[in-house]
């Protein structure tokens, strides 16, 4: 089940905004992802707090992907926020007491005949941490934001229809997906909701688990407000191709075996247990489909960035960021020649990162890496963002432990699925 990815900023997305300067593209990305990464960290923290990872789930607004699927007999399109780290699919439904606006009209769960709310004797009630309504009897879920908004509504059943690259339909169904009723979020009008990509923790039937606990997402050039190939599969037509490394999951999260990075055919002095997690589950690295930049440990961050400032030095000339590391340029006409880095991984598996996904344009004449020391709040974690991605599909295969990295430009993929 093929899905186009609208980034925030294509022209595809209802959020384009073609007057937009290069400083206010990179402060909403630079926000976004220090938003998200707190919102992870909190998450983190609390290990054993399960309410904390079940009913905290990000800001909507933000950078990341959008996707319309459609639900319901006769289907209803939704556009869907993707995020990798919240363990449901939900959207707004009538009746709805308090709704943020939306571009899509409001989901009316009685026009539909393949609708069920789901009571709250039934396993998909009682092993999610949602509550019974008595008078109902109804399974009613709650999800927090971290600005103490949030949305409530019913846990239910229904029937999603996915396009696929034939343009054809297929109906899928859907054991267990929130219909939304009170919606206290910060949303921006334009999509219903969530749609969470998250493995989850615990025994509810998530979205990646109903679907075979497979998918794979191909991601290009996100500064090319043009691209229109990037795509999430779900299922069992998930690409599971290329270069396979370790993959666990906890709490939710998705973590790979990242052992060390090079800068051409530089290894650089980081000693591998920098990236390990510890016997308590600290550290680690995640990758993330919501976040445009990659953290890392300061231990491995240091010598990248002493390699870029000696091989920048004497080039361009240094400008100062309280966040990143920056120079006066252009990232396509000044660092032409420019080594590739590599993110080298478990199993021989790699990211090779050119310029676009090394470096990102601040603003018009200043360029920053966008490789950053993560913030204290993340409890030792790295992150590999968005940008470390472009040109690479990632498939996950969660059963086997495996994700594969394979460079590829999407658009070939368009013929595949």
């Amino acid at each position: 089940m093929a899905i186009k990815l609208i980034h925030h900023d294509s022209i595809h997305s209802p959020y384009y905004n073609p007057s937009a300067t290069i400083s206010e593209r990179a402060e909403l990305a630079i926000n976004s992802s220090l938003t998200r990464i707190r919102y992870l960290s909190k998450i983190i923290s609390n290990p054993n707090d399960d309410d904390a990872r079940s009913h905290l789930v990000p800001a909507i607004r933000g950078t990341g992907f959008l996707a319309s699927i459609s639900i319901g007999t006769p289907p209803v399109p939704q556009l869907l926020l993707i995020d990798s780290a919240s363990d449901l699919l939900w959207f707004q439904c009538l009746p709805c007491t308090t709704c943020f606006k939306q571009s899509p009209s409001l989901f009316d769960s009685t026009k539909s005949s393949t609708y069920s709310n789901i009571r709250c004797s039934s396993p998909a009630c009682s092993n999610s941490t949602a509550k019974c309504d008595p008078k109902s009897e109804y399974c009613i879920y709650k999800r927090t934001y971290l600005d103490g908004t949030f949305a409530v509504g019913n846990l239910a059943s229904e029937q999603a229809t996915f396009k696929t690259s034939d343009e054809g339909t297929v109906k899928v169904p859907i054991e267990v997906f929130g219909c939304s009723h009170i919606n206290r979020v910060p949303a921006d009008g334009q999509e219903s909701g969530i749609l969470g990509l998250s493995y989850g923790n615990g025994d509810l039937p998530t979205l990646v688990k109903q679907l075979g606990s497979k998918f794979s997402y191909c991601i290009g050039n996100i500064d090319d407000p043009q691209y229109q190939y990037n795509q999430l599969i779900l299922g069992d037509g998930a690409i599971i191709e290329g270069d396979p490394t370790t993959l666990q999951t906890d709490k939710g999260f998705y973590f790979v075996d990242l052992q060390g990075i090079s800068i051409g055919e530089k290894k650089l002095p980081i000693d591998p247990r920098v990236f390990q997690r510890g016997a308590s589950g600290e550290g680690g690295v995640m990758i993330d489909s919501g976040t445009t930049f990659t953290f890392l440990k300061e231990e491995g961050y240091v010598p990248l960035q002493n390699e870029v400032e000696s091989l920048m030095a004497g080039i361009l000339n240094r400008v100062s960021h309280p966040s990143f590391l920056c120079y006066a340029g252009n990232v396509e006409i000044d660092l032409t020649g420019f080594p590739v880095v590599t993110l080298q991984f478990s199993g021989n598996a790699q990211l090779v990162l050119d310029t676009n996904s090394m470096f990102f344009q601040s603003s018009a004449g200043v360029l920053c890496m966008a490789i950053l020391p993560i913030i204290p709040e993340m409890n030792g974690e790295s992150m590999i963002g968005v940008m470390a991605q472009q040109s690479y599909n990632v498939g996950y295969d969660i059963r086997q432990g495996k994700i594969f990295f394979q460079r590829i430009d999407c658009s070939v993929l368009e013929s595949i699925v």
